[in-house]
C-alpha cells in the first residue's frame, strides 16, 4: 500500500493503535503500559501513554477522596447530558443546550435545558458540524468529566448525530483538534 501523505498515514496508524487500546481496555485485567509511537521525518515521539486497567485517579485522589468525581462510565436512558459536564461549565452548556432547542425535533418547553436527555435533531435545519464544533469547544475547556469516547457513545444513543458510534468519536475528535 503505498501512500502520498505521511500525515495521512499516521493519522490512519494512531486512530488504529487506538481502537486497540480501547479494545484491550475493555478485556485486560492487569495494568499494562502501551505507548504510541510514530516516527516521520526521521524522528522518534512519543505521543500517548496509557495504563490499561490501571485506577483513572492518581492514588493521592484516591487516598484523599477529593476533587470531583468522575461521570459515571455508564448512563441510564434519562441521563441528562449535563451529567457528562462538570458543574463549573453548567452556565456554558445550558447556553449550548438553549441554542440547540429551536432544531430539536421532540423539546420540551417546560423541561429545564440541563435536564435534556434526547437530542433529536432536525438535521435539515441545522449541521451537524455546527453540534460537534458546540461540544469541542466544551472539550476543549476541560468542561467533560468522563472521556470524550463515553460522550460519544451517550450522543449516539442520545441523538441522531450518527448512525455510527465511531464516527461520532472521530467527528468529535476532529473538531476538538480544530478547535483547540
Amino acid at each position: 500500500m503505498e501512500h502520498h501523505n505521511d500525515e495521512e498515514f499516521l493519522d490512519l496508524f494512531n486512530r488504529l493503535l487506538e481502537r486497540l487500546q480501547q479494545q484491550a481496555g475493555h478485556n485486560h485485567q492487569g495494568s499494562q503500559n502501551i505507548h504510541l509511537v510514530y516516527v516521520a521525518s526521521g524522528a522518534q515521539h512519543v505521543e500517548t501513554q496509557v495504563n490499561i486497567g490501571a485506577h483513572p485517579d492518581p492514588p493521592e485522589r484516591r487516598e484523599k477522596g477529593g476533587g470531583e468525581k468522575p461521570a459515571a462510565e455508564s448512563f441510564k436512558d434519562d441521563t441528562p447530558l449535563s451529567a457528562l459536564f462538570r458543574e463549573t461549565h453548567h452556565d456554558e452548556l445550558k447556553k449550548i443546550i438553549e441554542s440547540w432547542r429551536p432544531y430539536l425535533t421532540m423539546d420540551e418547553t417546560n423541561v429545564e435545558p440541563l435536564e435534556i436527555y434526547s437530542f433529536q435533531f432536525a438535521l435539515e435545519h441545522i449541521r451537524p458540524v455546527s453540534i460537534y464544533m458546540d461540544l469541542a469547544h466544551l472539550i476543549n475547556h476541560d468542561a467533560l468529566r468522563s472521556p470524550m469516547s463515553v460522550l460519544a457513545e451517550y450522543m449516539f444513543r442520545h441523538s441522531n448525530l450518527s448512525r455510527s458510534e465511531n464516527a461520532l468519536y472521530v467527528q468529535l475528535k476532529r473538531y476538538r483538534k480544530m478547535c483547540q
